[in-house]
C-alpha cells in the first residue's frame, strides 16, 4: 500500500547483497513494510536462451535471489524476489518501485560505466538509476564491518534532513546506533547561528534527546568530513537535488566523501516531484 514503507533492493553483487537486504529489512521492520529484491540478467542480443553464457547468467541471477531470501528470512521480514531479463537496470527498478508504491530504492555504489558507453547521457549506471528513481534513493558504499553503531550525519546550508532522519531513526531504534549531526562552518559567527538553527530543527523533529549536535569551524568541509569519518562506522550524506542533472549525479562533496571516507558511506536523495507548469 502507498502508506507502507515498502523497499526495493537492487541485487547485482553477491558481496553486498546481504548488507543491502538487511538494510531494507531494517527499514521495513521500523516503518511497517515489505522488501522486494530485484536482479536484472543482462543478455547478449546475438545469443539464444540455450547458450551456455545465457544459462550461466540466469543461474547467477537466481543465486542472488536465493541469497537475498535467506538473509530476509533471518531478519524475519516479508520478502519477495523478482528477476528481469535483458532490460535496463534503471528501467526495471523504476517499474518495480512504481508497482509496489515503494518509498525507497536501495542499491550498492558502483563506478561501473554505463552499458551504452559514450552514447549514454550518464557516465555511470548508478547515475541513471538516480535520475530515474520514482521514490527516495539510498546508495550504499560499503566498507568494513557493517555494525552501524556510530553514525556521522554532516549537514550543509540547507537542512533537507528528513530522509536521513528516517534512516538514522531506524538504525537507532533497531540497532542502538549513536547519531551525531555535524556542520563545518567557515567562521565562528556562522557556527553559532548554525548551531541554533540545527538544534531547533532537531527539537522540532523530536530527535534532540538522542542525537548529538556538533558545529566546528573548518575551511574545507569535504576533507573535514573524511577526517571525522575515521571515528564512525558510517557517514550518512544527503545528495544534490534532482533538478541538478549531471553526468556525475550525486554532487561534489558526497562523491568526494564516498570515494575517500574510511567507513561506509550512505548517500540519500529525496525524490523531488516536479509540478507541471
Amino acid at each position: 500500500m502507498a502508506d507502507e514503507y515498502d523497499v526495493v533492493v537492487g541485487l547485482a553483487n553477491p558481496d553486498n547483497v546481504p548488507a543491502l537486504v538487511r538494510l531494507g529489512c531494517l527499514l521495513a521492520a521500523e516503518y511497517g513494510g515489505t522488501v522486494t529484491g530485484v536482479t536484472v540478467v543482462e543478455t547478449d542480443h546475438a545469443a539464444t536462451a540455450a547458450d551456455i553464457a545465457s544459462h550461466d547468467r540466469m543461474s547467477r541471477g537466481y543465486e542472488l535471489l536465493d541469497l537475498a531470501e535467506e538473509v530476509a528470512r533471518g531478519c524475519d521480514a516479508p520478502f519477495e524476489g523478482r528477476i528481469a531479463i535483458g532490460r535496463g537496470v534503471a528501467e526495471v527498478l523504476d517499474e518495480v518501485a512504481e508497482s509496489q508504491h515503494a518509498r525507497l530504492i536501495i542499491v550498492g555504489f558502483s563506478e561501473r560505466a554505463h552499458p551504452d558507453g559514450d552514447d549514454a547521457e550518464f557516465d555511470r549506471l548508478i547515475d541513471e538509476i538516480a535520475e530515474h528513481a520514482l521514490c527516495d534513493l539510498l546508495v550504499a558504499r560499503l566498507r568494513g564491518a557493517q555494525d552501524y553503531r556510530r553514525l556521522l550525519v554532516p549537514v550543509r546550508e540547507r537542512l533537507n534532513l528528513d530522509i536521513r532522519r528516517e534512516f538514522v531513526t531506524a538504525l537507532h531504534n533497531q540497532l542502538g546506533a549513536q547519531v551525531e549531526v555535524v556542520h563545518f562552518a567557515c567562521s565562528e559567527e556562522e557556527a553559532a547561528a548554525k548551531h541554533d538553527e540545527l538544534l531547533a530543527w532537531l527539537r522540532e523533529r523530536g530527535v534532540a534527546d538522542w542525537v548529538t549536535l556538533r558545529v566546528d569551524v573548518h575551511p574545507d568541509p569535504a576533507e573535514a568530513i573524511v577526517a571525522a569519518a575515521a571515528h564512525y562506522d558510517a557517514v550518512v550524506l544527503g545528495t544534490a537535488p534532482l533538478h541538478e542533472v549531471r553526468r556525475r549525479y550525486f554532487g561534489a562533496v558526497p562523491e568526494h566523501v564516498a570515494a575517500h571516507a574510511p567507513c561506509t558511506a550512505f548517500l540519500l536523495r529525496t525524490h523531488d516531484v516536479v509540478l507541471p507548469h
